[in-house]
C-alpha cells in the first residue's frame, strides 16, 4: 500500500459527492427543487473536505517538511500555504450556505459560487494527484 493511498481515496470521495451535487445543480429551477438533498450532500463533502486536509496538515506536510531534499520541503511549503487560502474560501463557503433555504432563495448565486468553488477544488485534486502524492509515495 502506498503512503498515498488514503489521500487519493479521500479524493475519489469527494469528487463522487461533487458529482452528486453538480447532478442535482444543472440549473436554478433544479437547485430550488433538490435544495434539502443539495444541502445534505454538500455536509457530506464538506466532512469529508475538513477531514482530508486535517490529515494533510497534520501528517502529509509535517513528514514532507522534515525531509532532507530541498525541493521536498519546497513544495510541501507551497502546498501548505496554498491550503490556507482555500480554507477560508470554504469556510466562508459553507457557512454562507448552510442551509436549504438559504440555497433555495438564493439558487442562481448559490449555483455560481458552487460552479467556482468545485472547479477550484478539482484542480488541487489533480494537482495533488499528479504532483504531491507520486513525490509522497516516492520519498515515503
Amino acid at each position: 500500500m502506498k503512503r498515498s493511498d488514503r489521500f487519493r481515496e479521500q479524493h475519489e470521495e469527494m469528487v463522487k459527492v461533487v458529482g452528486q451535487i453538480s447532478a442535482l445543480s444543472t440549473n436554478a429551477d433544479k437547485v430550488k427543487q433538490n435544495a434539502n438533498n443539495v444541502r445534505a450532500l454538500l455536509s457530506q463533502l464538506m466532512g469529508s473536505l475538513k477531514s482530508h486536509l486535517a490529515m494533510e496538515d497534520n501528517v502529509l506536510y509535517p513528514d514532507l517538511l522534515k525531509n532532507s531534499d530541498e525541493k521536498v520541503r519546497n513544495l510541501a511549503t507551497r502546498y501548505s500555504s496554498e491550503m490556507g487560502g482555500m480554507k477560508a474560501a470554504v469556510e466562508k463557503y459553507n457557512s454562507k450556505w448552510i442551509t436549504a433555504k438559504n440555497i433555495e432563495d438564493n439558487a442562481a448565486i448559490f449555483l455560481s459560487e458552487t460552479k467556482d468553488l468545485f472547479n477550484v477544488l478539482g484542480k488541487r485534486i489533480d494537482r495533488e494527484n499528479s504532483e504531491l502524492y507520486p513525490l509522497l509515495d516516492k520519498v515515503a
